[in-house]
């Protein structure tokens, strides 16, 4: 898995676009994933084994495009992509299969993106257009192991304690050049003395 992490202190947006790929073949799906796995804007792409468990990782792990096939068993590719649609009407959904003519009989007026399976750069290019258009995601890993800070406005001496700090102090309103305060003898001694009285 790919990941963009920023170094900045304050944790800026990680963009991280996934793609769900489901395939009842699995050496297709593996073909499609390794193809997936070198496309522009895309971090990781997960994988499912029919319609149903499509539908299930959709939910679950919410990616932001899905490439389905059509022929799989439990579900087709079409029932799963509009499952999907209904639960989550912003994830981008295409479906290919190796008989385009069906999938056009079957999905033609449904607005979904729709390839012939042999049409692999095309529908590689398609997904890193759709990346491009999901914007930053914010990884919710990242944010929840993101450093909190205790810092003070050194305007006023106002303190927070935040991931990121505000471009204004609350309290005086002015551009805020944010401190970390330093800890002083005195200070741990006050505070040690009110707890233990």
């Amino acid at each position: 898995m790919r990941s963009e992490l920023s170094d900045n202190t304050w944790s800026e947006p990680v963009t991280q676009v996934r793609v769900l790929v489901a395939d009842d073949d699995k050496g297709v799906r593996a073909h499609f994933v390794s193809l997936l796995g070198d496309a522009n804007g895309i971090a990781s792409t997960l994988e499912a084994a029919d319609g149903a468990e499509a539908v299930q990782v959709g939910l679950q792990l919410r990616p932001e495009i899905a490439v389905l096939d059509f022929n799989m068993p439990r579900l087709t590719g079409v029932d799963a992509a509009q499952t999907l649609r209904a639960l989550q009407p912003s994830m981008r959904i295409a479906v290919q299969s190796s008989d385009p003519d069906d999938l056009r009989a079957r999905a033609g007026g449904l607005g979904l993106a729709l390839f012939d399976k042999l049409e692999c750069e095309r529908l590689v290019h398609w997904v890193e257009v759709q990346a491009r258009s999901c914007g930053p995601r914010v990884d919710e890993t990242v944010s929840a192991l993101a450093r909190r800070l205790d810092l003070t406005c050194s305007m006023c001496g106002y303190g927070i304690v935040s991931r990121k700090p505000p471009e204004r102090c609350p309290m005086c309103h002015v551009d805020a050049a944010w401190m970390e305060p330093r800890s002083s003898p005195a200070r741990k001694t006050a505070a040690h003395g009110r707890s233990a009285g």
